[in-house]
């Protein structure tokens, strides 16, 4: 137990003798899942109420956007804690959790798009020719409005991966002995004077996967986003 780094043990072990790398790579699963799963739900849910939103207008434009208001009117890691506690600890109650939290972010970005999108030429263009609305919205106004969603997507998923390990932190997430970054730096906390390696180990590769996932969204914005194209 508490063994420091060693060949054997690269990154030492824990306070009851577990290879702290060896749980942190079973942990990089968990929180890739948690993070990827709970933006799908939030993109798939919040781009279809954007979409309708922005295309339909109106009374049903009005009804969905108080909705996602009331949903971003409570702070996003407790409106996670609340939800959490109601569904219960573990990865399905988290990635629901996430979901929720986030599915604002993704109606407003796509409503906005769609807003400005109706407003183009070749919309008009299929309107004067009969094309009937849901055509006009699945193959005109979605395909231009996926490069900023996919963009938002590729960050939220580093913060997703952010809001599951302080979940697991406070002990509504992963539950033990399943292995969490947020669940291990917990459990090491207590451990800090004298086997600081267990934290630093989960530590390090939250923020790594984290930096990493940025760099990925800014690359795709660079990429999809034609203003930024010489």
């Amino acid at each position: 137990m508490l063994a420091r780094p060693s060949v054997h043990h690269p990154l030492g072990t824990d306070n009851v003798g577990r290879d702290v790398l060896s749980r942190v790579i079973w942990g990089t699963r968990i929180s890739l899942v948690a993070g990827f799963a709970s933006v799908a739900i939030a993109l798939a849910v919040g781009g279809l109420l954007g979409l309708t939103a922005g295309y339909a207008g109106g009374r049903t434009d009005g009804l969905v956007m108080r909705l996602m208001d009331a949903v971003l009117s409570f702070p996003p890691l407790v409106l996670a804690l609340a939800l959490g506690a109601v569904l219960g600890a573990g990865l399905t109650g988290v990635v629901i959790a996430l979901g929720v939290v986030y599915t604002p972010t993704f109606a407003r970005l796509m409503r906005g798009q769609v807003l400005s999108i109706t407003a183009r030429e070749y919309v008009d263009a299929a309107r004067a020719l009969g094309a009937p609305g849901w055509r006009i919205a699945w193959h005109h106004v979605l395909p231009n409005a996926t490069a900023p969603i996919v963009i938002q997507a590729s960050l939220s998923v580093a913060f997703a991966i952010l809001a599951e390990a302080s979940l697991s932190f406070l002990g509504l997430g992963i539950q033990p002995p399943a292995a969490s970054w947020g669940s291990m730096i917990n459990a090491g906390r207590g451990y800090l004077q004298q086997a600081p390696w267990i934290v630093f180990g989960p530590g390090a590769a939250l923020f790594v996967t984290v930096v990493g996932l940025n760099f990925v969204g800014d690359a795709l914005r660079d990429a999809l986003d034609p203003r930024l194209k010489v």
